[in-house]
């Protein structure tokens, strides 16, 4: 079943992606959102949408043995995991919420990024000495106000940020006293009041 899954996938990539490898709806950022969408659709059709995500949200359901070899088969084009909605950050983020998420916040984001509606972005790396691939240098904290946290920082080099639903940001928690708690990742809507794209 494997074998075939990742033929069905090696045939999808090369007859419908690579056709687009020079499609001019790629920019600075990547590949506009109307191309992404076009190919998501192509592999809607095909029924290879999502091969990660859970099944009752309408992804493959594929364990990580089989999820290898299926993005082995996609990343053939550089737009194989796009088309796929395997791509990150979306993919480890798709993986992340279905482990931890609450059954209302998998509604609210998990569903619609398995269906490739949205995207999502995760937000570490930081400029001027702060993390990077290293979270223990983070700079960006988040301070407990009653039943909210204030996020204050600045990230960088934000991978798919520009047209993103929703942001999980890592940030250094600190208790009233300001002693460090260690990196929490809090969601958020790329719309909340004090997200800036810069």
């Amino acid at each position: 079943e494997l074998v075939e899954l990742r033929d069905r996938v090696d045939v999808f990539i090369r007859d419908e992606v690579i056709p687009y490898e020079n499609d001019p709806r790629q920019e600075y950022h990547g590949p506009t959102d109307g191309l992404r969408l076009e190919l998501v659709e192509k592999a809607r059709t095909a029924g290879l949408l999502t091969p990660n995500g859970p099944t009752e949200y309408g992804g493959g359901g594929l364990d990580y043995r089989s999820m290898a070899v299926v993005f082995e088969a996609a990343g053939y084009s550089t737009l194989g995991p796009l088309a796929l909605n395997i791509q990150a950050p979306d993919e480890g983020n798709t993986h992340l919420l279905n482990v931890v998420a609450t059954d209302a916040q998998k509604e609210r984001w998990l569903r619609p990024l398995v269906e490739a509606k949205i995207r999502s972005v995760f937000a570490m790396t930081e400029p001027d000495g702060g993390a990077g691939s290293d979270p223990s240098l983070m700079k960006t904290t988040a301070k407990q106000d009653g039943d909210e946290y204030v996020i204050t920082g600045r990230k960088w080099l934000i991978t798919g940020a520009p047209g993103a639903a929703f942001n999980i940001v890592m940030a250094r928690t600190e208790d009233e006293k300001g002693n460090d708690l260690g990196a929490t990742m809090f969601l958020a809507d790329m719309d909340e009041p004090g997200i800036e794209l810069v």
